[in-house]
């Protein structure tokens, strides 16, 4: 045994090394897209195009909520990379930037080499993180950025060593934090306050202090000033479409404690959550700064996640602080647990947590929690297929201006397709956002776009939420619609388009248009009167 520890320290950097690889090839095997990263698709290309940031050519809404990854995709595309494989190893890029930081701050923390190299193997193997190294979206840049601005932030709190190199570094993490996601606000807010009192504490003189402080805040106040100033101008609002959505339409604080409740029980956690509380009192006794301030960004986010009623893909509101959680987690361990059968039982439980995650979680109706699989499975499943349904609109339409469709999948569908897109969701759509037919507090479906809405914007092709049935079903419905007086729908008809031998999807031909009527005909799609499920 003792030859056994002497050859893992000697040889630990490259025991690391092989533990990072480990990590990143486990994430590489869990990638996944979902329908939500063709937002930033459609956005992107655009933008490359000349068109600006525009969900539709000549309508300008900030639907995205990305603004930076946004523009790091549109640089993929301008050098012709394909998006998905492009943001893939953007999102690996920052995956392992997230394992460095971890470890860092891990060791700054626990002041072991060991357990911090722990701490990121069980952050590493948590499936939610892993699987979130892809994706599509932000989530891992957001990520990055929040470990790598905290541990340059705490390193000098620890330290006492606030040089201005390290300050303009901070701001420039904070401002990007920023531009990735407005939310970002909260960490930023706690990073900022807690480096303005070490300044003011420090003792400096005035001059010194008032410098280095300008250097904290400028830059970012400068960028994010600008930013809001071409916001402004450029779509008429500072916080994003979405905001309308998710925070300022009905949530419920229920479903995002629910949210909550579903990630510690499926993970097995609780019992981490029962050492903190009993442990409360001494964990403020023994506590340095850096902890501190950790639980107090996991307090605000896990706030956040609550008041926005938490979310409806598998908990990627929480992948930018599971790195703090997992720190914290180790802490309590090796600061409170004396037993170390104990500690290993806990880290066994987090390993098995794991693999009951992976096993069983699934989503139901009153949950309304979408696994990775099937956000996946939208995409590409023979019997939903939404990148399928834009493709084939694509082909069959070229991107024609002329024909404006609608969706409630308001991702694949529109980029594949190229079409002019009314998101039935009011993601994209600020009437929506504000005015639409309200169905409930899920978030980002809280409203939906009702009929005389379409009818208004001449749409001429409803595909809603995409009704995919094998190609000998009959078509009896047309489901997913808002109730809506029957008499604005009088000539409506249904189609079916044909996605390959097996299905056909089933779509609402609402406004007529000689373009459409042609290409049913010359693509023999067939037309059904409508008739509404009860």
């Amino acid at each position: 045994m003792s030859r056994l520890i002497d050859f893992y320290k000697k040889q630990f950097k490259i025991i690391r090394t092989i533990a990072f690889l480990a990590l990143v090839c486990l994430a590489w095997s869990n990638r996944f897209i979902q329908d939500d990263a063709f937002i930033s698709f459609r956005y992107a290309e655009y933008f490359i195009n000349g068109n600006g940031l525009v969900w539709n050519v000549g309508e300008r809404i900030e639907g995205y909520t990305n603004f930076l990854w946004t523009l790091l995709v549109s640089g993929g595309l301008f050098y012709g990379f394909e998006p998905i494989t492009f943001t893939y190893l953007l999102g690996m890029v920052f995956f392992l930037i997230s394992l460095t930081f971890t470890y860092k701050l891990s060791h700054l923390i626990l002041k072991s080499e060991d357990i911090s190299l722990l701490t990121v193997i069980l952050l590493g193997t948590n499936y939610t993180f892993s699987a979130y190294a892809t994706g599509g979206l932000e989530t891992q840049m957001q990520t990055a950025l929040f470990v790598a601005s905290s541990f340059l932030c705490l390193e000098s709190v620890v330290l006492k060593e606030w040089t201005i190199k390290k300050l303009a570094l901070l701001s420039s993490l904070l401002t990007a934090s920023l531009l990735t996601r407005l939310d970002s606000a909260l960490l930023c807010i706690v990073l900022f306050s807690v480096a303005l009192i070490s300044l003011v504490r420090e003792k400096t003189e005035t001059q010194q202090k008032f410098k280095k402080l300008l250097v904290l805040s400028g830059p970012c106040a400068v960028v994010i000033g600008a930013w809001f100033v071409w916001k402004l101008s450029y779509y008429g609002n500072i916080l994003p479409n979405s905001f309308y959505i998710k925070v300022a339409s009905p949530t419920s604080y229920e479903r995002g404690l629910n949210y909550l409740s579903l990630f510690s029980e499926s993970y097995f956690l609780f019992p981490f959550l029962l050492i903190g509380l009993f442990s409360l009192k001494a964990l403020f006794k023994k506590s340095n700064p850096p902890i501190l301030v950790l639980c107090l960004i996991m307090l605000l986010w896990t706030l956040y996640i609550v008041k926005v009623g938490g979310d409806f893909m598998e908990f990627r509101f929480l992948v930018p602080i599971l790195p703090f959680l997992f720190m914290l987690m180790s802490w309590l361990m090796f600061a409170f647990i004396r037993d170390a059968w104990i500690r290993v039982a806990l880290i066994a439980m987090i390993a098995i947590g794991v693999f009951h995650h992976v096993t069983t979680f699934a989503y139901t109706p009153d949950d309304g929690v979408e696994p990775v699989w099937q956000l996946h499975g939208h995409l590409y499943d023979n019997d939903q297929n939404w990148a399928g349904i834009g493709k084939v609109l694509g082909e069959a339409f070229n991107g024609n201006p002329d024909v404006i469709i609608a969706t409630t999948a308001a991702g694949a569908i529109p980029y594949y397709s190229g079409l002019p897109t009314v998101d039935m969701f009011g993601i994209n759509d600020s009437w929506v956002a504000k005015a639409g037919y309200y169905i409930g507090t899920t978030p980002g479906h809280q409203r939906i776009s009702p009929i005389n809405y379409l009818i208004e914007r001449k749409v001429n092709l409803v595909v809603s939420h995409p009704l995919v049935i094998p190609m000998d079903a009959p078509v009896e419905h047309f489901p997913y619609l808002p109730k809506t007086p029957q008499d604005n729908l009088a000539g409506v008809r249904m189609v079916t388009i044909p996605l390959d031998q097996e299905y056909k999807a089933v779509v609402l031909y609402l406004t007529k248009s000689p373009v459409v009527d042609e290409v049913i005909r010359k693509n023999k799609w067939k037309v059904y009167r409508v008739i509404f499920k009860s």
